[in-house]
């Protein structure tokens, strides 16, 4: 029974306090403070400074389950971490009977000290509402009827103030309820990287208007876990990375099992499989799918550098050694009609017998190369039409194609098309270089509207950054001299702001400046 007429007296749970309430014993004052849904619990972690706040608070849900609450306004005091929860009467039973003491899968368990009512609700006043509205609008897209959930309980400006796994029923119940109250409709949803082991909330709150839906690398275990999209209208599927995965030995079993369940599905992880009687067909290809990771953002690194205004932004992309070639599929006479020569003139892969010709019309060296690619009209490649190939793969060397489409930026901005095959090699501290670089530029097989292609990213505005281990821990440093933040807050900042040191200092300032920065971020 709760006494919300009761003045908050708070009291201390430490293990022996535990042990007693998870035996049985009375202990009413403690018991009526856990019962109590108008105040505050300050849960301490003794030393929690050893580990990474996520590792902390993933290790206490872990405990507690099927229990839930949020964890909000994490903090260091000392050697110490700190935050608080409320209405979580079960969640504290569920932390007695494990006395405090909680299996870390990093290290030595970790110690809790509990303060019961440490405040109230009243006084502290801690609104998540507005939070969750605010994440969940910035990731929504209207034009592409895209929501973007991945990874939900890392957004930088919610992480902040509270913790919110979706693999917490009552939080992924409670944002599904947001998104279909306060979210216009949403057709392509990725929940990746949520640790999902139910899709529950889907179905209660039918989302009929979803027609793709991205589940990688979360924890589904058996393909019932989809009963829950029985009457949603499915078209792709992304299960990737699912243990369930791991539960069929052949391609035939696994998808039609999965259609059981989504019997309107085209595509599923990226394959066709509603060509009937013919081979499963695959839009990308990675024979190892922990290099696709590596390979997507390499591709995306370098197509942001090269529709970069200035192409010298590439320098140190390529090996001092790489070769570089382009040929061009637009007869001559075609392109001099279509305004397209500064492609045709640049090709230098010519049709010849003779391979020492041959050679001499390869881009040979950094510089020569850069030269080349500057001469090429300014261009804007179009993410979402990419497909990808690893051809090749031993772990020193990869060969990449990448095939697409790209708008040609000078006065004609017509829609091209074009194929890319780079090999690079691996070098010291993680950082790849091109050794090779195949480039072919083509027409469409249709005639696409240059207005039909929205190109949204500002060049001038691209991040092109793409710092190596040492690289960003230079950063970091520099950083904590400049700010005297502690390592944990600058390297907050400094992943928010993408690693841009200019962007993340003149956050930090606006934080400072506004108080928003506790005091407890500048401890070490």
């Amino acid at each position: 029974m709760q006494r919300t007429n009761l003045p908050i007296v708070p009291m201390q749970l430490d293990s022996s306090i535990a042990i007693k309430i998870s035996m049985g014993g009375s202990m009413f004052q403690e018991r009526t403070l856990m019962g109590r849904s108008d105040v505050w619990h300050k849960i301490k972690v003794l030393k929690g400074t050893q580990y990474h706040k996520e590792t902390v608070l993933r290790a206490i849900l872990a405990a507690i389950e099927p229990a839930e609450f949020i964890p909000v306004k994490y903090q260091v005091s000392g050697e110490d971490t700190f935050f608080l929860a409320r209405n979580c009467a079960h969640a504290l039973d569920k932390l007695c009977k494990t006395n405090l003491i909680i299996k870390n899968p990093e290290g030595d368990p970790l110690i809790l000290v509990v303060t019961l009512g440490f405040a109230s609700a009243h006084d502290l006043k801690i609104n998540l509402q507005p939070l969750l509205l605010t994440a969940l609008a910035k990731k929504y897209d209207p034009n592409n009827k895209t929501l973007d959930l991945e990874q939900f309980h890392k957004d930088p400006d919610m992480s902040k103030t509270a913790y919110c796994p979706l693999t917490q029923q009552r939080t992924f119940t409670h944002v599904m309820k947001l998104i279909k109250t306060a979210i216009a409709t949403v057709e392509h949803l990725n929940l990746q990287k949520n640790e999902l082991f139910s899709l529950t909330p889907i179905e209660a709150n039918t989302f009929t208007s979803i027609k793709y839906l991205d589940l990688r690398h979360n924890n589904l275990m058996s393909m019932e876990a989809l009963a829950p999209l029985k009457n949603l209208c499915i078209l792709k599927l992304w299960l990737d990375g699912n243990p369930l995965c791991e539960n069929y030995c052949s391609s035939k079993q696994y998808v039609e099992s999965v259609l059981k369940y989504c019997p309107n599905l085209i595509q599923l992880d990226g394959v066709y499989i509603s060509t009937s009687g013919l081979p499963l067909t695959y839009t990308n290809y990675f024979k190892n799918e922990s290099k696709e990771e590596l390979v997507v953002k390499f591709i995306n690194h370098f197509f942001n550098l090269y529709d970069h205004s200035d192409r010298m932004h590439l320098r140190g992309l390529y090996y001092k050694n790489a070769f570089y070639s382009m040929s061009f599929g637009i007869s001559p006479s075609v392109a001099h009609k279509k305004n397209l020569t500064q492609f045709s003139t640049n090709r230098n892969l010519l049709k010849t017998a003779d391979p020492n010709k041959k050679r001499q019309h390869l881009y040979y060296g950094q510089d020569n190369i850069l030269g080349g690619l500057k001469r090429l009209p300014r261009s804007y490649h179009v993410r979402n039409s990419f497909v990808y190939d690893l051809i090749f793969d031993d772990d020193k060397c990869l060969a990449i194609s990448v095939s697409g489409l790209f708008k040609n930026m000078s006065k004609t901005s017509q829609i091209l098309s074009f194929n890319r095959t780079f090999v690079i090699q691996a070098g010291p501290d993680y950082e790849y270089n091109i050794i090779n670089d195949q480039y072919h530029i083509d027409s469409t097989v249709e005639e696409i509207s240059p207005t039909s292609i929205e190109t949204k990213i500002s060049y001038d505005e691209l991040v092109l950054a793409c710092f190596s281990i040492s690289e960003k821990k230079e950063l970091l440093k520099k950083f904590v001299e400049v700010t005297t933040l502690n390592d944990d807050w600058s390297q907050t900042y400094l992943e928010e702001a993408n690693w841009n040191i200019r962007k993340a200092i003149s956050n930090f300032m606006k934080d400072y400046k506004s108080s928003a920065v506790p005091t407890d971020a500048f401890s070490r």
